[in-house]
């Protein structure tokens, strides 16, 4: 029905039909639908709404901006599949809710009120603060009840865990068996095939490439293109009046936790490291090297120069110095020492995961909130960006219902004064060929709606970082295979590249195949004779194979060769290049190296014991669920 009516929109046979809808056509099409009752999947009778999934949605994109320093790479969302990882979350948390049930597992409203209360940043000065967790919620475009639905599953998800962990069990021989097979480590001899190597090997003439072109055809489609006319409305804050000092005011009361700068701290501390691997005697040892460190602190010695001296962290080289840190920012036990000291004070020794600390304050900069004159610029600033785009839509609704009176977009922008622009064909990868003087046509979301138009299509209002726009397609090229002249050059680099891939493999293939038929022990020699040199890797653990010379895939591949099969059955294709390899030597772990990581070993074996179990089970309850998803909304 949303095809015909854009590719129709400009009949005027039914424009009046189209006027009559148009509202709910254009919110549909700004940010996606926003009614309760529908809903994006349904687990058995439970309903996943399209409200919960965009919040979940926008969740994980906000992680991810936070990752890459506010703003996104263009196309990464796409590419990670962002709305099935959210779709897949949802979907999760509903099983484990059903789950639960299943088994008979409940969260009470009181235990949500206790983990909700203890929670560090609902808190001030240790005591629970309402009105400060309902302008985190709301800064965070969350409500109490949203977030107290999300503690209870999280809450149930651990009770669930808790309840499955008690069928995980560990034996003394599971324990040591998995341990000598995580820390077994191996010595790979070996040599790798690139075609890199080859590429100067390779000949070419134009029946070849032609061939190879022929064959390959699909390799060298060009990209749709579309040519354009749309209309934009820009978010311009100049076009709006003056905030009153009513509203500013009024903000600032509303959001006054906003503007509160909690305390801080600054300090410097001199670490002596520690790790689980160390034996009592070990750690006796290092305790009193600290309380050595500790005593000369406080007889008055430089506190910088002894942390250059004596410090195993990181910040010992610029004297310990630890800068500028609010509380729950270090590990708690550090956190705790630190938030108690005053100005100039050093703490007693302080035992955390990483070793002991000695802590000297240097610093106390007490909270307090911004006054409205110091945020002023600020509010002001933000109230213009929203009321300039409350306009701009304002603007783009009004004009959308007069383009479906006017019968056409362009017939329409001849007297509206409305920023109008028309495109030359361009693909979505190069967005700059357009010849658009609008930065709007290079947005991910304009293009995302430019793109999904058939020609003579209307789009929707499209919502983008710069401003709305209403879309036209009033063109479109879709893909074709490319003219071998035009695509020749790209032709002769793929040829010449699969062709030395081929001959890389297939001289690795004719050296294995000789080292298996004469049964050769002098790997040396036969590697020789193909002009290559063995390497020989360190000792390494299937566990470190990520950060080894070899590909992990190697490494594991090589536990599984033995005397009476030396060589692998085929060369593997790893990095890009085809290996030849054989085993050297493999060694078990020692029984004190067992003894000293016996039990951290156990504790994160049984750990990963629990989270299979947990994987097993929600994978049964999925099994055995009915899960219908609406594409609709994906």
């Amino acid at each position: 029905m949303l095809d015909l009516l854009r590719k129709k929109a400009q009949s005027p046979l039914i424009q009046g039909t189209i006027l009559i809808i148009a509202l709910v056509f254009i919110f549909w099409g700004v940010g996606g639908y926003r009614g309760s009752q529908n809903s994006v999947a349904q687990v058995n009778d439970e309903v996943i709404p399209y409200e919960e999934f965009q919040k979940a949605y926008e969740r994980l994109a906000n992680q991810y901006r936070d990752q890459f320093g506010g703003s996104l790479p263009k196309g990464l969302l796409e590419s990670i599949d962002l709305e099935g990882q959210a779709l897949e979350q949802l979907i999760q948390r509903s099983l484990l809710r059903q789950g639960a049930r299943e088994m008979g597992l409940m969260v009470s409203d009181l235990e949500v009120q206790q983990a909700v209360e203890k929670m560090e940043a609902f808190r001030n000065n240790g005591v629970f603060n309402v009105e400060q967790y309902k302008n985190i919620l709301s800064i965070s475009g969350m409500t109490p009840s949203s977030f107290e639905a999300t503690m209870r599953t999280d809450l149930l998800s651990g009770k669930v865990v808790e309840s499955l962990s008690r069928f995980a069990k560990l034996t003394p021989l599971e324990v040591r068996d998995q341990f000598d097979f995580d820390n077994a480590e191996i010595k790979i001899e070996y040599v790798s095939f690139s075609g890199t190597d080859f590429k100067d090997k390779v000949e070419t003439d134009e029946e070849q490439l032609k061939s190879y072109y022929e064959e390959n055809r699909e390799n060298y489609m060009t990209e749709p293109q579309v040519k354009l006319h749309f209309l934009a409305f820009p978010y311009v804050a100049e076009n709006t009046p003056v905030i009153p000092d009513e509203e500013l005011e009024s903000f600032y009361r509303e959001n006054f936790n906003r503007f509160s700068i909690p305390e801080q701290r600054s300090a410097r501390h001199i670490l002596i490291k520690t790790s689980e691997e160390d034996t009592e005697d070990i750690l006796a040892e290092k305790r009193n090297r600290a309380e050595q460190v500790l005593e000369l602190a406080k007889s008055g010695e430089d506190f910088t120069e002894l942390a250059k001296q004596y410090s195993e962290g990181p910040t010992g080289p610029r004297g310990g110095d630890l800068g500028t840190f609010t509380r729950g920012r270090m590990v708690k036990p550090f956190d705790d020492a630190a938030f108690s000291l005053k100005e100039g004070e050093i703490s007693d020794i302080v035992e955390t995961q990483f070793g002991f600390h000695i802590i000297k304050l240097e610093k106390i900069e007490l909270a307090y909130t911004r006054t409205l004159e110091e945020v002023r610029g600020e509010i002001e600033a933000q109230l213009q960006a929203q009321k300039s785009g409350e306009l701009a839509f304002t603007q783009a609704t009004e004009a959308y219902e007069n383009i479906i009176l006017a019968g056409s977009l362009d017939k329409f922008s001849q007297n509206s004064g409305i920023l109008f622009e028309q495109t030359d064909f361009f693909p979505r990868k190069s967005p700059e060929k357009s010849g658009s003087r609008s930065g709007m046509a290079t947005e991910p979301s304009f293009l995302d709606a430019a793109f999904s138009l058939n020609k003579g299509e209307l789009s929707s209002i499209v919502e983008t970082p710069q401003g709305y726009a209403i879309i036209f397609a009033a063109d479109k090229k879709e893909p074709e295979t490319a003219l071998y002249q035009d695509v020749r050059e790209q032709v002769r680099e793929d040829y010449i590249s699969a062709r030395s891939e081929a001959m890389a493999k297939e001289t690795a293939e004719t050296m294995l195949s000789e080292l298996n038929a004469e049964g050769m022990e002098n790997f040396a020699a036969e590697a020789a004779k193909f002009n290559m040199t063995v390497k020989t890797s360190d000792y390494v653990t299937r566990s470190a194979a990520a950060g080894s010379s070899l590909p992990s895939q190697i490494v594991s591949m090589g536990f599984e060769l033995s005397e009476e099969k030396p060589y692998p059955e085929e060369a593997v294709f790893a990095n890009g290049m085809f290996y030849v390899f054989k085993a050297m030597e493999k060694r078990s772990p020692s029984t004190d190296l067992f003894s000293k990581q016996e039990n951290a070993f156990r504790t994160g074996l049984l750990e990963r014991k629990k989270s299979a179990l947990l994987a097993s089970w929600l994978a049964n309850v999925r099994d055995k669920a009915e899960i219908e998803i609406n594409q609709q909304f994906l």
